[in-house]
């Protein structure tokens, strides 16, 4: 009876201890996907994407200089922005093989990290470049419901665009210009331009820093439906 007993009151433990070891996992779980790494600065516009990671999408907003990036720098985080105000060769690829979504603003590494074939990216580049995309995919989720030409910026201003991979998924690109996407995606599990698998949803959006202040709510909706679209992925 005492060792019956004995027996009972051990597997009571176990499961105790295994309810306790699951709820501490989802919580973790949890705890990472509302976190948010911020390449960039402090100030200026990256604190206008911060401000509306922490208010609109309530996240726990971290940020980072570029110099201090490493490829142990995702790691416990549920998404990366990389600002434009970074120095692509010192992103270079080091989030390519995290499995953790990013969102890149800085159109200059695209071909480092093969979002874009070698020496395609660009920008409308000079002040009062452009104000004006053009909705290529407008029942994307990315899309943020919208249509056609779409004004995100309120004056003309310097807008990121690159040459969209074989596997990407373009949302959006420059009026008339279909090979230069503002917008476009690449889906957990397809290939990169060099042909590597992508571990996590990652993504080019066309803001340039010191343009956050110029976007439109269109604009804004676009990168609403950015952080959405990279962050729910199963």
């Amino acid at each position: 009876m005492i060792r019956w007993l004995g027996s009972i009151s051990l597997v009571l433990v176990l499961l105790l201890l295994v309810s306790c070891q699951s709820a501490s996992t989802e919580a973790v779980k949890i705890n990472v996907s509302n976190k948010t790494l911020l390449v960039g600065k402090e100030s200026g516009g990256d604190a206008i994407i911060a401000k509306r990671l922490r208010e609109v999408h309530g996240m726990e907003v971290t940020v980072i200089a570029d110099k201090e990036v490493t490829k142990e720098s995702s790691a416990g985080y549920g998404l990366v922005y990389v600002s434009e105000s970074v120095n692509s060769g010192k992103i270079r690829d080091n989030f390519s093989s995290a499995p953790v979504p990013v969102i890149y603003a800085e159109v200059q590494a695209t071909a480092d990290i093969g979002l874009s074939p070698p020496e395609s990216y660009g920008h409308l580049g000079g002040a009062n470049a452009a104000k004006t995309i053009e909705i290529k995919d407008s029942k994307h989720p990315l899309a943020a419901g919208l249509e056609g030409k779409i004004d995100v910026y309120k004056e003309n201003g310097k807008m990121g665009y690159a040459t969209p991979g074989k596997e990407a998924i373009v949302i959006a690109t420059v009026p008339g210009e279909d090979q230069n996407a503002t917008i476009f995606a690449y889906e957990k599990g397809s290939k990169n331009e060099k042909g590597e698998t992508v571990p996590a949803r990652e993504m080019l959006y066309y803001l340039f820093y010191g343009e956050e202040i110029n976007q439109t709510d269109d604009g804004w909706k676009l990168f609403d439906a950015a952080v959405r679209w990279v962050t729910s992925a199963k």
